[in-house]
Order: C-alpha cells, then structure tokens, then sequence
C-alpha cells in the first residue's frame, strides 16, 4: 500500500508528464502551422482563358503610368502589361518554370499582416534590396526567433513594420527543432509538407547561427533542379479576377513577374493594385509567388 509521500510523487509524475505532453503538442502545433495558408483551392479555376488569348492584340505598358499605393494603377478597358519584382511566399519548394500556371488567390494566414506590410511597405523604401526583404519574408514564414537574425535584418524589419507588428513578430518565433522532435511533427504529412517542414527548420537554423549569406539561405529555401510534376495550369494562363478583368502571370523566376491584363468593356475601370496579388500554381511543391509595387521594367 502506498504512502501518502508515494501517491503524491505519483501524482507529481502525472502532472509532469502531462506537462511535457501539453508543450510537445504545442510545439508541434507551432511547427505545422503554416505562416501564410494560401493554396491552389483558394484559386477559381472555373473562369480561365488558354494562354494564347489576347495573343494579337496591342498591349499598353505600364512602366511609365502613373500609380498610387491607394488607387493602384486605374484601368480603363483594353490590355495591359507590367513588369514587376516578386517574393517567394514558400520554403521547400520549385523555382517556378515553364511548365507552371499561375492564378490568382488573396494572401492568407496568420502571418499575413506581417508580410502584407513586408512588401507594400517596400515600396516607400526602395533602396532596401529586394534579398533583404525576401530573407525576411523566408524568416516569418519559417516561424524564425526575430531575435536570432542579424542587426542588418532587424533594422530593415523596423523600417518596414509598425511597432505593434514588431512586438507581434516578436512573439512568434522558434528555434532549431531537434530531428526527434520534427521526425514526430511530421508523421503523417504529405511528402512536399514534410520537404516544406524540412526547409523552415534550416532556415531557422540558418538564422541562429548568425549566417547572412543570402546564396546560402536560397538553397535553404528552394529545391534545386526543375519541379518534374506535372502542372494542370499552362504556362500564362488567364484567370478572371473577382473585379470582373483578367489577368495573366507570367513568372521570371522568383524575383520577377510579368502580368498581363484584359479589362472587358463590360468593367468601366479597375483599381490594379499589383501587392495586392498572390499567384498560386496548381502544383504544392512549386513557390508561391507575391507580387510587389516595385517595377522591373529595365
């Protein structure tokens, strides 16, 4: 028969155990999590267009038109095209290539604050390079500790984020996970989640160890080599946009995106704000893509 100092060491290793199982499954929660949540079934793939649409029409460039971040680019029917700067919105995954299609979803999750900010706030901060950015963005999505990244990177996330977006960045993060610990977060995923799963960890890691070599933190966050799946979306397909016009991206890796636009006459004008935009391929393991004010019309 136990004695009473037993059943109370008994009832600590209870209450011990539960302990460790309640923050195991709060740290694996915190690990499958996405950041952004956005994905091909928030795409409407009912309305689209083959690539070759528009193919012998006359399209005005945007480069030198006039744009507000309030009222983006206002269109009035016809064709458009610009060339813009992207953000991969994805680690572990395919550069995009030829033989991706892209349609439109809206950024989703629960970092989408943070990264919204990211990039339209670049725009008013032009002489921040577009690898810096990125290197945030890979760092928010991986879930990294704002206090394992270097000064460079700290001081470019106060001059793109609001004081409380800070404090919140500040709250959000994780440090390198142990391989027992990600070997049971992954259990049970789908192949490219655990590769995603996989990719966050070492940037995380890459950030702890004070390494700021952004060809080291690319190879991290991509998979080398062209994506062999096959995608269900061509090259430049056009999808209609909930205003009413069409649009068409055309990916240049993951740092450039030239877009095409339709505006029917049945639209008496839109508001093209280009951060605005996530393009999403049909296949999981390819990026997703972001597109920025920024232009690249060079």
């Amino acid at each position: 028969m136990c004695s009473n100092a037993q059943i109370l060491d008994l009832l600590k290793d209870k209450v011990k155990d539960k302990t460790m199982s309640f923050a195991g499954e709060k740290v694996i929660n915190a690990i499958t999590t996405e950041a952004i949540t956005t994905n091909f079934k928030d795409c409407n793939t009912t309305d689209v267009k083959s690539p070759g649409f528009g193919v012998n029409e006359k399209f005005t460039d945007l480069c030198n038109e006039k744009f507000s971040q309030t009222d983006g680019y206002i269109l009035k029917p016809g064709f458009y095209q610009i060339k813009l700067k992207s953000f991969c919105l994805k680690a572990g995954t395919y550069a995009p290539s030829k033989g991706d299609g892209y349609i439109y979803a809206p950024l989703k999750g629960p970092k989408k604050e943070i990264i919204d900010a990211l990039v339209k706030n670049w725009y008013n901060n032009q002489e921040i390079p577009q690898q810096k950015v990125q290197s945030l963005i890979w760092a928010v999505i991986a879930k990294s500790s704002l206090k394992n990244l270097d000064n460079e990177s700290k001081l470019v996330a106060a001059k793109l984020l609001s004081k409380d977006q800070l404090l919140k960045l500040s709250k959000m993060g994780l440090d390198f996970i142990p391989a027992s610990v990600m070997d049971k977060a992954k259990s049970n995923l789908l192949q490219p989640v655990q590769v995603a799963l996989d990719a966050e960890n070492k940037i995380r890691n890459f950030f702890s160890t004070s390494s700021s070599n952004y060809a080291d933190l690319e190879r991290l966050a991509m998979i080398s080599g062209i994506n062999p799946e096959k995608s269900d979306v061509q090259y430049g397909t056009w999808g209609l946009q909930p205003e009413g016009y069409w649009i068409s991206y055309q990916p240049h890796g993951y740092r450039e995106m030239e877009v095409k636009i339709y505006v029917p006459s049945t639209v008496s004008s839109v508001n093209f704000i280009p951060s605005d935009h996530v393009a999403v391929p049909a296949n999981t393991s390819s990026q997703r893509l972001m597109l920025s004010d920024m232009l690249n019309c060079n």
